[in-house]
């Protein structure tokens, strides 16, 4: 960076540091009394919105306890707010359900595929902002921690925005809180402001790959989930030669797809850098990719994303490009909905639940219960399904998400994301959580040794006896005798994490596993092909639990030859 880049990014990275401090100061006080904080933001939202078209139906004036809000809202997923959404976004109307104007609508693909307009009023918006804030804190210490105060990022996160019929924004809800931020874009980040807002039409892993390996002072890299980076990498290494040789010359590539006044518009800032793809065909070239990426970007000091749960594994593949030294923070737990949860520190897979995001009640899981429990009745090892009443006119939201509580700041519980409801297999009484999965696919990884780069599990009910698949992407290949063995040790552990699993093969109700392992990049164009059929990169959650045959018979054909068990 010149000078004058250097003293507009220390300040603005100094300024938003301290916001961000300071937004971590007010949730860590407010959640010593979180009780009395989540009650009256509560009774605040039901008496502000208690004269709109949904207010009226439940009777929201009369609502003056938390009980009465639970005896008279119902429970609700999506479909119950269809039809007010379909008003909003199409004939521009307000007032349905929230007093506050609707100035955006959250699209979400959900996690199979199913599109949501999330309604979104701009007070809604103010936690995706402080949590940048919070990142911005994070990332101005550990530059420090490393004797420097200033430096750029990559941020992988999508802006593009559509108008709906009604003539209202909508996109990734990240793009609305980007959108605010506008002139800072190319303060704090390395990627040019002339990118943003592009979407379709715009190949946006050869520009991020372009711009981030451009930047030898890279200091961050963020993404929403830890898989965009490890794709991000693929790519880099797939195409180094042609990115390097457009780092040299100062162009775009003319293979490159994007519109041409964009393309024209970025060469005219380009300058040709000989001296830095050199520098990189160097790195390259005398070095493997464990910790490859703190050769190419010597002042890298931290990687945000979610990187926990089921993307553990992506979070394990990055700390071998990264190697020693590198800070990884696990940024949020979230959902189009709502943000829930702020990861509880650098390197911790623990979630602070948010104080003023919204209300949320608690259905143990498994336990009868007379009514949901609020956040200082929880206990600590106990799952519940969570539930929300958003500041965008959602109440009692229910996400399907199962979190475990694994302890406490004050009042506030610290969470785990357990699993999704809707990725329970549930078959002739045995009940297997995408959790219990995980742990025994990582007891796996670690007792034979292997390194799993992913995996996916399908309940074939076909076979007689249903039997589990569990496709495998590992970096070593396998013998037939090894899959064998491991097929044996995942039911082992899968025991451990579940009686039931162990006595329906014991009895012979249930067929042994069976591991397929799947050749390099089944994965990765598992989720290029969720993309290419409508869900949005920064929102391609990984699917564990496989039962779509298209995608069955995908991971089916890329089974590696020698398992002869599986039928092509």
């Amino acid at each position: 960076m010149r000078f004058f880049e250097k003293v507009k990014n220390y300040c603005v990275v100094g300024a938003v540091s301290v916001y961000g401090e300071m937004c971590r100061k007010r949730i860590l006080k407010d959640s010593m009394n979180i009780d009395k904080v989540s009650e009256k933001l509560l009774l605040d939202l039901v008496r502000k919105n208690r004269d709109t078209e949904y207010g009226k139906k439940y009777n929201f004036a009369d609502i003056k306890t938390i009980k009465d809000y639970q005896d008279n809202v119902p429970f609700t997923t999506y479909d119950d707010y269809r039809g007010y959404i379909d008003r909003i976004a199409v004939k521009g109307e307000q007032g349905l359900l929230t007093s506050d104007r609707v100035v955006f609508f959250a699209n979400t693909s959900g996690t199979f595929g199913n599109v949501k307009r999330i309604p979104v009023v701009k007070k809604a918006t103010r936690p995706y902002t402080e949590t940048v804030a919070l990142y911005m804190n994070i990332i101005s210490k550990e530059m420090r921690k490393r004797g420097f105060h200033c430096g750029k990022g990559l941020n992988t996160v999508e802006t593009e925005t559509n108008l709906t019929e009604g003539g209202i924004k909508e996109g990734l809800i990240s793009a609305y809180t980007l959108k605010s931020a506008y002139f800072l874009i190319p303060v704090i980040t390395c990627f040019p402001r002339d990118v943003f807002g592009h979407g379709e039409g715009v190949d946006m892993k050869y520009l991020k790959s372009f711009y981030a390996l451009k930047d030898r002072d890279l200091s961050y890299i963020a993404a929403v989930f830890m898989s965009n980076i490890t794709d991000l990498m693929s790519y880099i290494f797939e195409n180094r030669e042609m990115l390097l040789n457009d780092i040299e010359k100062g162009r775009i590539n003319d293979s490159v797809c994007m519109p041409d006044d964009l393309r024209s518009g970025l060469n005219k800032k380009l300058c040709p850098d000989p001296e830095r793809a050199q520098e990189l065909r160097e790195i390259f070239d005398s070095h493997s990719e464990k910790g490859i990426m703190a050769e190419i970007w010597k002042k890298l000091c931290v990687i945000i994303g979610i990187g926990t749960g089921e993307f553990e594994c992506f979070a394990k593949k990055l700390r071998e490009y990264c190697g020693e030294g590198i800070t990884f923070y696990h940024e949020t737990y979230s959902s189009s909905e709502a943000l829930i949860a702020n990861a509880k520190d650098i390197e911790s897979d623990e979630y602070l639940l948010l104080t003023d995001s919204g209300f949320f009640e608690f259905i143990p899981v498994g336990e009868k219960c007379e009514r949901p429990l609020q956040r200082h009745e929880l206990e600590v090892g106990k799952l519940y399904e969570i539930v929300i009443t958003n500041l965008s006119g959602l109440y009692r939201y229910r996400i399907r998400d199962v979190v475990r509580v694994t302890g406490f700041i004050g009042k506030n519980p610290l969470i785990h994301f357990a699993y999704r409801k809707n990725q329970v297999i549930n078959i002739t009484g045995v009940k297997l959580t995408s959790e219990q999965i995980s742990d025994a696919v990582n007891s796996v990884e670690k007792t034979a040794g292997i390194h799993i780069s992913d995996y996916a599990i399908y309940p074939d009910t076909t076979h007689s006896p249903w039997r589990l698949m569990l496709f495998l992407e590992t970096e070593e290949e396998l013998s037939t005798a090894q899959v064998k063995e491991l097929s044996s040790l995942f039911d082992k552990k899968l025991s451990e994490q579940n009686h039931e699993h162990k006595r329906m093969l014991n009895i012979g109700e249930t067929s042994p596993s069976l591991i397929c392992q799947v050749k390099n990049n089944t994965f990765r164009e598992y989720r290029e092909y969720r993309i290419a059929h409508g869900a949005s990169q920064n929102q391609l959650k990984t699917v564990r639990v496989i039962n779509d045959p298209e995608i069955i018979s995908m991971f089916v054909s890329n089974t590696v030859s020698g398992i002869q068990q599986v039928k092509k």
